[in-house]
């Protein structure tokens, strides 16, 4: 990466910490946004700029996913995940629905700015009720 590449990764970092404070927080849940944002942010360089899914950024995935034990957890991760994509700058985010298969793991929603974190509870709400 160029001068100007490191420069654009740095300032998002500093912009996903900064995220992290202004995301509001719901006490039910036992995931912060801070624990979101801490495992994702190995994820960023790719979800902009492409090329290699960085290692810490799949542990990162599955580090979280092992976090989320509840529906007000996986809903808290969800959401969390939706509004600090959307303050990230040039993030493509058919990049960022590549990664979860690029760690050898499914996502039952796909990143967008509309996610609806609440239908993907539901969904999953039925599945364990149904199996």
């Amino acid at each position: 990466m160029g001068k100007c590449a490191n420069q654009k990764l740095a300032l998002m970092k500093l912009l996903l910490v900064f995220i992290s404070v202004a995301v509001p927080h719901h006490v039910n849940a036992a995931i912060t946004c801070e624990q979101v944002t801490y495992f994702l942010i190995p994820c960023i360089s790719y979800g902009v700029f492409g090329g290699t899914v960085d290692p810490n950024c799949c542990t990162g995935i599955k580090t979280l996913d092992a976090a989320a034990k509840t529906m007000e957890d996986r809903r808290k991760k969800c959401n969390c995940v939706k509004e600090g994509a959307a303050r990230i700058p040039g993030l493509n985010y058919d990049r960022v629905n590549e990664i979860p298969g690029k760690c050898g793991i499914t996502c039952p929603y796909k990143v967008t700015p509309d996610v609806d974190c609440s239908k993907y509870i539901c969904f999953l709400l039925f599945l364990m009720i149904r199996y």
